[in-house]
């Protein structure tokens, strides 16, 4: 539509319709919509947003995500602007919400484009427009923060009123650079950062050899953020908590002495984002706390457990506060109810001694056998897990289960259940070594993403915990 507008590219634009009419891009009834809008102008006869894509998503950036999709639905003709859009979205239930910069874009975009889509642009004022200019200006990235969805977004907007702006040329030229070898766009144009994180865990749990571990470890120390946290890619000006655990966490495994420095920093930025509460949030300090973002906090930080103690002990009382009476915890980032209960339990059985002595010990047995109790029964036949019990089971929710029991104790040599597992995951392994799974991770929530480095990760660090007792907190515990 970006495209269509400006009367430009028209061999770009046929690259982007002919993935449009593919299976892939019309897997579910938002993207079917948007799809079949570009592709035919066909309206949308149901609410696909609210009975399907949010359909039991609970979460405190609902209202705001409900208005982003029924905008996105809108701009591309899929059904009509509505007044109700230009109703400001309240922030969390609980006033919580801070702004993170591209919320900020992504609210100013939205109001620009259903302002625009209803014929009152007059309302919106000039300060908003250069706010949005300014902000589309800010990013050292080719792909604004590289998030594709944002970015374009304000394109949309900006080229409403500032068509020939060179932002908007420069905007293109990026969003185009990004495309994948399908003609398809990412959600997320760079994931390197992310990716390499958990990468190197895996890698140092499989013994590879130092000096690539040492390069993945440089590759990560030149990237700490100036708060000493990481953002999830290259030339970004925001870090979170996904990203500062894995890094810090490959740090650690790989050599906490020589990363002493970046790791004293990351514990910086730890205790600088912690909530009141006791857990940690994704972006911004003040923001809800979530599981996974807790869970990742805690097991990066028991490198140095002790020095650590009130942190780890107020971050393992949320996460046991959390977890629901069926040993499950909210899924958040991910479409497998696995994936929590794994950081949960890799967080809440990395704490060493003292901490887990601080009255903790009966919770945390009890938390575990609730979770151990869900996952035993949550298992398919075939051995494998699904992202919800009664799914069909899939790569990565197969290695979350197998990470979460064996963060438990239960190892692929004396338990029946982990070994079939095991051997379920040794069956999806592809000729070439990697594995092969179905898209999990979510961004914007609740849009599926796919980034098949994942799957070689995860299965490696699955197959790794189950197949060792060696433990990569075992020098805190010590």
């Amino acid at each position: 539509m970006l495209l269509r507008r400006r009367g430009s590219l028209p061999t770009q634009a046929e690259r982007l319709l002919s993935y449009l009419a593919t299976p892939q891009a019309q897997a579910t009834g938002f993207d079917a919509a948007v799809a079949q809008a570009v592709l035919h102008g066909r309206t949308c006869g149901t609410d696909v947003v609210g009975d399907e894509l949010l359909a039991g998503f609970d979460h405190f950036s609902l209202a705001r995500k409900r208005l982003l999709f029924d905008v996105y639905l809108a701009v591309v003709g899929a059904v009509p602007f509505e007044p109700s859009m230009l109703r400001p979205v309240k922030a969390a239930a609980d006033g919580r919400d801070n702004t993170v910069t591209w919320i900020e874009m992504i609210t100013l975009s939205v109001r620009v484009l259903v302002a625009d889509g209803l014929g009152r642009g007059s309302e919106v004022t000039g300060a908003e427009r250069d706010r949005l200019l300014e902000l589309l200006g800010s990013s050292r990235a080719a792909v604004w923060e590289n998030y594709t969805a944002a970015h374009l977004m304000a394109l949309l907007a900006v080229q409403r009123y500032a068509s020939e702006h060179p932002l908007v040329d420069r905007g293109i030229k990026g969003l185009l650079g990004c495309l994948n070898a399908d003609g398809g766009a990412p959600s997320m144009s760079n994931l390197d950062v992310f990716t390499t994180g958990p990468a190197g865990l895996a890698l140092a749990r499989a013994k590879a050899e130092p000096a690539l571990l040492h390069r993945m470890c440089d590759y990560l120390t030149a990237r700490q953020m100036p708060d000493g946290g990481w953002a999830f890619g290259e030339t970004m000006g925001h870090s979170d908590v996904d990203a500062s655990s894995y890094a810090a966490a490959c740090l650690a495994t790989v050599d906490p002495v020589r990363h002493q420095g970046a790791l004293t920093r990351a514990a910086e930025y730890f205790r600088g984002i912690v909530g009141k509460d006791g857990g940690f949030p994704t972006y911004m300090k003040g923001d809800p706390s979530e599981v996974g973002m807790t869970g990742g906090a805690v097991s990066a930080l028991a490198w140095n457990g002790p020095d650590h103690a009130d942190l780890l002990g107020g971050a393992a009382r949320w996460l046991l506060d959390a977890q629901h009476e069926d040993g499950t915890f909210e899924r958040s980032w991910s479409l497998s109810e696995a994936n929590t209960i794994w950081r949960a339990m890799w967080a809440l059985h990395s704490m060493p001694t003292p901490v887990q002595a601080a009255g903790l010990e009966a919770r945390l047995t009890r938390a575990s056998a609730a979770s151990e109790r869900f996952l035993i029964n949550a298992r398919n036949p075939d051995g494998g897990w699904g992202y919800r019990p009664g799914d069909p089971s899939d790569m990565a929710s197969t290695c979350y289960s197998l990470l979460a029991l064996s963060a438990m104790g239960r190892r692929v040599d004396r338990d029946p259940v982990v070994q079939a597992g095991v051997e379920h995951l040794l069956t999806r392994q592809d000729p070439d070594g990697g594995f092969t799974a179905l898209p999990d991770q979510v961004a914007p929530r609740p849009l599926l993403f796919d980034a098949p480095v994942f799957s070689d990760i995860w299965a490696l660090l699955a197959l790794t915990s189950c197949d060792s007792d060696w433990n990569w907190h075992s020098r805190a515990q010590e």
